[in-house]
């Protein structure tokens, strides 16, 4: 295992799972994943081999700009990290976006996607709480 999948897979073991459709801790909110396609339309069946968007919805409420890094892990059923895709910018106050990282499932299964938005992928401190879905990829 890598180590930073070993950090990632660990993660959760240091900052628990919110269950809740908004993640916010501290000035910065991100909504629960939704998976999308490429052209942004929101995907309910997923295949081995399909380009899955993993998308979020951020908002700075602070009153200046903040630097932060969304992370995306995708799980198996067994906990093993099989993805970790990440994006790194930084939005002015009151400023909202949705950022998405691309999955290519290589294996029919269940799946736990995981996002996380930290200050950057090196400190990995925690802007909002870990959000996460469950998902099946069909052969």
């Amino acid at each position: 295992m890598k180590p930073i999948y070993l950090a990632i897979a660990l993660f959760p073991l240091i900052i628990s799972i919110t269950p809740n459709a908004l993640g916010t801790f501290g000035d910065i909110t991100l909504t629960t994943p939704k998976m999308v396609n490429t052209t942004g339309q929101e995907l309910t069946v997923f295949q081995v081999g399909q380009q899955i968007g993993v998308e979020s919805k951020l908002t700075n409420h602070a009153i200046s700009e903040q630097k932060f890094t969304y992370v995306v892990q995708v799980l198996n059923k067994d906990g093993g990290a099989v993805f970790l895709g990440q994006f790194s910018a930084s939005m002015l106050s009151n400023q909202s976006f949705t950022v998405s990282e691309v999955w290519v499932p290589d294996t029919p299964g269940q799946y736990i996607v995981q996002v996380f938005v930290w200050d950057s992928l090196a400190s990995a401190i925690p802007l909002t709480n870990a959000l996460q879905t469950q998902i099946t990829v069909n052969p």
